[in-house]
């Protein structure tokens, strides 16, 4: 059998003698769209920052297409591409010209990242305003070019925190269709959300975190029947609930 692209095996996180992950451990198949929930101190945040190679695990580990964190970082063009949920471009600069910029930190040929840069513009629907100052797009474009930034070289896995928070519901549901468009290319997605609709739309699998723990996985559907539930966000408040 092919091995995951992300392989998570006893994942723990202490800060300050507090156990702020506590033993995880989950697998995300290659070309799965994949859903990291949980509420604000579940230990949601810092397992993807984990995952992401953003914060150094206290135990256990993240293996990613077959290698470790650390050896995927020492790639000057790494696999994975992180979109958070803060804007990373630089408002100064064109659209295109923050896409050139993290092309060339990428180190991509410049016939490549001419090409990728074209791919993305068009896909991101953002051709039109390629010559237009990043501050003066509206908040819908800017999340566009946030997510063209980190993923013009074309990386196999995408982590997405957050993707459509503070957003209204048409320009919600177009970084919806953006993101099935990246998935339809292959790559494998893992996205943290708050929107149980998101979910639900989205994902083939989820993981559910509360106080530190892995507390149920699954496709949408098999948490409903599980729980006996018509709703993901009733199922969310089933499992994520104090233990009286």
């Amino acid at each position: 059998m092919a091995q995951p692209a992300v392989q998570v095996n006893e994942l723990t996180k202490i800060i300050d003698d507090r156990i702020v992950v506590d033993r995880i451990s989950f697998s995300v198949e290659e070309g799965e769209l994949f859903g990291l929930l949980g509420a604000n101190g579940s230990g949601k945040t810092t397992t993807f920052n984990m995952l992401a190679g953003l914060l150094s695990p206290s135990s256990g580990t993240v293996t990613l297409l077959g290698k470790s964190i650390k050896e995927m970082q020492k790639s000057k063009r790494p696999e994975i591409g992180f979109v958070t949920q803060e804007d990373s471009f630089y408002e100064t600069l064109t659209v295109e010209e923050n896409l050139k910029f993290f092309a060339d930190m990428f180190g991509m040929p410049g016939v490549e990242s001419d090409a990728a840069i074209r791919k993305l513009l068009k896909q991101m629907r953002l051709t039109e305003k390629a010559d237009t100052m990043a501050s003066r797009l509206s908040g819908g474009m800017k999340k566009r070019l946030n997510m063209a930034c980190a993923i013009v070289h074309d990386p196999k896995i995408i982590f997405l925190d957050e993707p459509t928070v503070g957003l209204d519901p048409v320009v919600r549901k177009e970084i919806w269709a953006l993101i099935e468009s990246l998935h339809s290319e292959g790559k494998t997605i893992i996205i943290t959300s708050h929107y149980m609709d998101e979910v639900e739309r989205l994902c083939h699998r989820v993981a559910i975190m509360y106080s530190a723990r892995l507390v149920a996985s699954g496709t949408p559907a098999e948490l409903k029947t599980k729980y006996k539930l018509k709703q993901m966000e009733d199922v969310f408040a089933e499992v994520a609930k104090p233990v009286s």
